[in-house]
C-alpha cells in the first residue's frame, strides 16, 4: 500500500496533472477586454485581469489570452507585463495587444489563463463583442500657447503624458475639454501628450498620437 506522501508524489509529477502541486493556486477574479482604434485606423485590445495568489503576486509567471475559434493566442509574461492599481486591486496585462498584420480582432469567446511559477493556473472566459465600427467620430488633441484642446464625443476623456522615451509618467482624468497645460498639473519629465477617450459601456476606446510640447 502506497504511504500518503508517496501518493502525494506521484500525483506531483503526473504529467497529466491539471494544478501543479505549489502551496496555492492562483485566481482571477475578474478580466477586463476592451477595444482601442487607433489614430492610423489599427485596432488594439486592453487586456487586464485582477489577478490573486496567496502566494504573493510575485509568484505569477503568465498571462495568456486564447481564441479558441480563431486558434490564436497571446501570452504576457511578468517581466513585460503592466501592474495597474484600481480602487486598490492590482490588475495586470497590456494596452497592446495587436492582431498579425494590424487585422481586426474576432468577436466572440476568449479565455484568460493565469499560470504561477509552480505551473498551477487559473482560467477564466469573457466575451468580445465590440462594434466593427466606433459609434463616435475618432477624438482629436491639439496643444498652442500654452493651453491643451481637446475634441471628444466620448464620455471619459484621460490625459496620458510620455516622457522623451515614450514611457509613461501620469495620466489625467480631464474635467473640461480644453485649458490651461498648467491644470494638467504634468511632471518636469513629460515631453508630450496623447488622449485616451473610453466609453466604458460599450467596452470600446481610442487613443490619439501623442502631441509633443511646443508642436503647432
Amino acid at each position: 500500500m502506497k504511504s500518503p506522501l508517496l501518493r502525494r508524489a506521484l500525483l506531483c509529477l503526473s504529467a497529466a496533472a491539471i494544478i501543479s502541486c505549489s502551496q496555492s493556486a492562483p485566481r482571477i477574479d475578474s478580466v477586463s477586454l476592451r477595444l482601442t482604434y487607433r489614430a492610423d485606423g489599427a485596432e488594439r485590445l486592453s487586456f487586464f485581469a485582477l489577478a490573486a495568489d496567496d502566494d504573493g503576486l510575485l509568484d505569477l509567471e503568465e498571462l495568456h489570452l486564447l481564441n479558441d475559434r480563431a486558434q490564436l493566442y497571446w501570452t504576457l509574461r511578468s517581466d513585460d507585463w503592466l501592474e495597474v492599481d484600481r480602487s486598490g486591486e492590482t490588475w495586470v496585462g497590456s494596452h497592446s495587444i495587436a492582431m498579425p498584420d494590424d487585422a481586426g480582432f474576432p468577436r466572440g469567446i476568449y479565455r484568460a489563463v493565469l499560470v504561477d511559477k509552480g505551473g498551477s493556473r487559473a482560467e477564466r472566459t469573457v466575451s468580445f463583442e465590440a462594434p466593427a465600427k466606433s459609434a463616435r467620430p475618432f477624438p482629436l488633441l491639439s496643444i498652442a500657447s500654452g493651453r491643451y484642446r481637446a475634441v471628444s464625443a466620448y464620455p471619459s476623456n484621460t490625459i496620458v503624458a510620455y516622457d522623451q522615451t515614450g514611457s509613461r509618467v501620469k495620466t489625467v482624468a480631464l474635467k473640461r475639454l480644453e485649458g490651461p497645460l498648467t491644470d494638467l498639473a504634468l511632471p518636469g519629465a513629460a515631453a508630450s501628450i496623447a488622449l485616451w477617450a473610453e466609453d466604458g459601456e460599450s467596452g470600446v476606446g481610442a487613443i490619439t498620437d501623442a502631441v509633443r510640447f511646443g508642436s503647432p
